[in-house]
C-alpha cells in the first residue's frame, strides 16, 4: 500500500481539489483507493456526500487517528491512500507526512503562496520523505506548449526550496469545479478537456514515483465510509 499526503500550510492551494480528483483517476486506473479526509472543515467529506459511485472509498478522521487509519486499510488490502490534511505546517502536518511514502504540495503562482511554502518545505524535509511542489490554478499556457509567463517565473522562484517541482501544472480552468458540484472529478465530468488530461498526467507522473499496486473488491457505498 502507498500513502500520498497533499500538504499545504496556506489555505485555497487546492490540496482538496487535486485530492479529490487523483484519487477519483487512481481509483479508474484500477486501484482500490481510500481517501482519507483530515481537514475540519472536511471539504472532501462534503463531495463524496453527493457522489453517486461507492468509489473511492472515504473515511473521515483526525491527525491522531491517521496511524490506526492506515493500518487498517494496509490490512484490508487498500492500494492507494490518498490524505487530505487542514492547512498547517504544524504537528499535525509532521505526522501525515512521516507516515507517507510521497508528499504533494500544491501553490498558486501568485507570490504570497509561493512564499507561504517554505515551512511546508521544511516539514516534508524534516520527514525525510520525497515531495514535489505541483503548481496549481495556473493560467492557460501561450500557444500548445510553453507554460504562460507568470507559471515559468513561479517555477523559477521555487527552485530555491531545492525540492523538485512536478513537471506538470495544473491550469486555473473551470471544469475542475464545476465537477465537484456532483461528486464527480473531472475526468468523468470532461474525460476529453484539457483538464483531465493535465490531471490526468499529474497521476501518471505520482505514480511513477509511489510505485504501482493491484485492484481488488469494490465495496458497496453503504460500506464505503467510516467517522
Amino acid at each position: 500500500m502507498k500513502v500520498l499526503a497533499l500538504l499545504s500550510q496556506k489555505g485555497g492551494s487546492g490540496k482538496s481539489t487535486l485530492a479529490v480528483h487523483l484519487a477519483v483517476i487512481a481509483q479508474a486506473a484500477g486501484l482500490r483507493v481510500v481517501l482519507v479526509d483530515l481537514d475540519p472543515q472536511r471539504s472532501a467529506a462534503g463531495w463524496w456526500d453527493t457522489r453517486q459511485a461507492a468509489t473511492p472509498e472515504l473515511v473521515e478522521s483526525t491527525p491522531g487517528e491517521l496511524r490506526a487509519v492506515l493500518d487498517a486499510a494496509r490490512a484490508d488490502g487498500v492500494d492507494l491512500v490518498v490524505v487530505d490534511t487542514r492547512p498547517s505546517a504544524g504537528a499535525d502536518a509532521a505526522a501525515a507526512a512521516a507516515l507517507s511514502d510521497l508528499v504533494l504540495i500544491p501553490t498558486r503562482p501568485a507570490i504570497f503562496d509561493l512564499r507561504a511554502i517554505g515551512a511546508t518545505v521544511g516539514v516534508a524535509t524534516a520527514a525525510r520523505v520525497p515531495a514535489y511542489i505541483v503548481l496549481n490554478a495556473v493560467p492557460p499556457p501561450r500557444g500548445h506548449f510553453a507554460e504562460a509567463l507568470l507559471t515559468a517565473d513561479a517555477r523559477r522562484a521555487l527552485a530555491a526550496y531545492g525540492i523538485p517541482i512536478a513537471p506538470t501544472s495544473v491550469g486555473l480552468r473551470a471544469p475542475l469545479a464545476h465537477a465537484l458540484v456532483d461528486g464527480r472529478a473531472v475526468s468523468e465530468f470532461d474525460p476529453t478537456g484539457k483538464a483531465a488530461a493535465e490531471m490526468t498526467k499529474l497521476w501518471t507522473f505520482m505514480e511513477e514515483h509511489l510505485g504501482q499496486a493491484t485492484s481488488v473488491q469494490r465495496p458497496e457505498k453503504g460500506q464505503a465510509r467510516a467517522r
